[in-house]
């Protein structure tokens, strides 16, 4: 079996560098989870792969998920023949990496949170046969921390929903417990029985 080693970069960032070794029959599915594995992110994030040219224009998108429309029942029956914007849509979990993998210096982009595309520039440096005794995907190089716009993105636990707790914090009084001030303790140092009493006159000049 042959192994792709990759090399990925990020944006502009030039102290961060990762090397990686997949086997050709994984999928991107098994690339994507690698990165994120490495780098700590959030799964639940949206991220795409690109197929690209010597110079990172993007030819062929390879979705996490599917992200587009669903035709309503029936109406690809009118359709005698799918147009490029109406084909299925390619999914991570079902490229095979040999199946797309072309060029001995292939190109990638890989973008990461659809919100604010964070790209990497990912080329194929070398195709060596696999080790028997090491495991896949293999990072053999790291170089540089999470780069910084990465690490500063909250991150939501996959599965668990954020919960709208308006509940006073702990050791503080409920609205039930706030009930029994509907008079002011110690009423009588503030009004006379007469009601309230006048505010002291300040001299003036006049």
């Amino acid at each position: 079996m042959l192994i792709y080693k990759f090399k990925t970069r990020f944006e502009e960032q030039d102290d961060f560098l990762r090397e990686i070794e997949l086997r050709a029959d994984q999928t991107f599915e098994d690339f994507h989870q690698a990165i994120l594995g490495n780098l700590g992110l959030d799964p639940g994030m949206l991220a795409s792969f690109f197929i690209c040219d010597h110079r990172f224009r993007k030819k062929t998108e390879i979705q996490l998920i599917d992200m587009d429309p669903i035709a309503p029942p029936g109406e690809d029956d009118l359709v005698e023949e799918p147009s490029e914007s109406t084909k299925k849509s390619l999914l991570m979990h079902e490229c095979i990496l040999k199946d797309y993998i072309d060029d001995p210096h292939q190109r990638l982009l890989f973008v990461y949170d659809n919100l604010n595309q964070w790209t990497f520039y990912i080329e194929l440096i070398k195709i060596t046969p696999a080790k028997p005794d090491q495991g896949y995907p293999h990072f053999s190089k790291v170089v540089g921390p999470v780069p910084r716009e990465l690490a500063a993105t909250p991150k939501q636990i996959p599965g668990v929903e954020t919960s709208m707790d308006f509940a006073f914090d702990d050791g503080q009084p409920s609205l039930e417990d706030l009930s029994h001030f509907d008079q002011i303790e110690g009423e009588d140092d503030f009004f006379d029985e007469n009601g309230p009493s006048e505010p002291d006159e300040f001299d003036e000049e006049r």
